[in-house]
């Protein structure tokens, strides 16, 4: 007997509603566009969105930076698609993604100044041999 795995398929992204498409959640459900605001997802889809692990996703929920599920009962936690829509927004403006960007940035610039001072002791070794 051959068990097949589920797979994930998401048509489009939840996101893109605001633009007036119909979305395919994972269920394999259609959404209308009017009803996005309204409409109840599970943990797997509001992780599919930004493309991380359902347990970074709850890690989220329950730090309170992602929006608190508005049905919690045994086997059944439910997020209304329109709050994990606008946390995925604020998420992708927010200042922290700018922040980072700079310590990225930062951080390539003192390794360029290491670089260049291991080159120079390299040098400097070289000519007093």
């Amino acid at each position: 007997m051959k068990i097949q795995a589920k797979k994930l398929s998401v048509a489009s992204s939840p996101v893109d509603a605001a633009a007036g498409e119909k979305v395919t959640p994972p269920a394999g459900q259609t959404i209308h566009p009017g009803l996005v605001e309204v409409a109840l997802i599970d943990a797997k889809a509001c992780a599919a969105v930004g493309d991380v692990s359902v347990s970074w996703w709850h890690a989220e929920v329950r730090a309170g930076r992602a929006p608190a599920p508005v049905i919690q009962r045994p086997r059944c936690t439910r997020w209304r698609l329109g709050d994990v829509k606008a946390f995925w927004a604020a998420l992708s403006t927010s200042p922290e993604s700018v922040d980072a960007e700079r310590v990225v940035g930062r951080a390539r610039r003192a390794s360029a100044a290491a670089s260049a001072v291991r080159a120079q002791a390299r040098v400097s070794h070289s000519q007093a041999a």
